[in-house]
């Protein structure tokens, strides 16, 4: 299975629910979001990198803690998405 290359169109692909709850867990607008590149791009785990250091894993399908790991491998992991690239895939406005 390839990896899936993410950008900010696929990201928009994620839909507006699940583009939320990923920007209610990101907290601010300092904190960065990766996505895993495994599976079938559907509802990613997502790791989420606050200002302060702190990284937070996230269950793609119930937004939840991931417990199994304290970061993902680093291999399966999107490049890094600001919160405003996040913001504009959830609500895309005509410049």
């Amino acid at each position: 299975m390839s990896a899936i290359e993410w950008n900010e169109e696929k990201i928009k692909n994620l839909g507006r629910t699940f583009l939320r709850e990923v920007m209610r867990n990101m907290r601010s607008k300092e904190s960065t979001v990766r996505f895993g590149e495994t599976g079938q791009g559907i509802a990613p785990n997502y790791q989420v990198t606050f200002p302060n250091g702190v990284v937070m894993v996230r269950n793609g399908i119930s937004h939840g803690s991931f417990k199994q790991v304290d970061e993902f491998n680093l291999d399966n992991l999107s490049k890094i998405f600001t919160y405003v690239e996040i913001e504009k895939a959830y609500d895309p406005r005509e410049d």
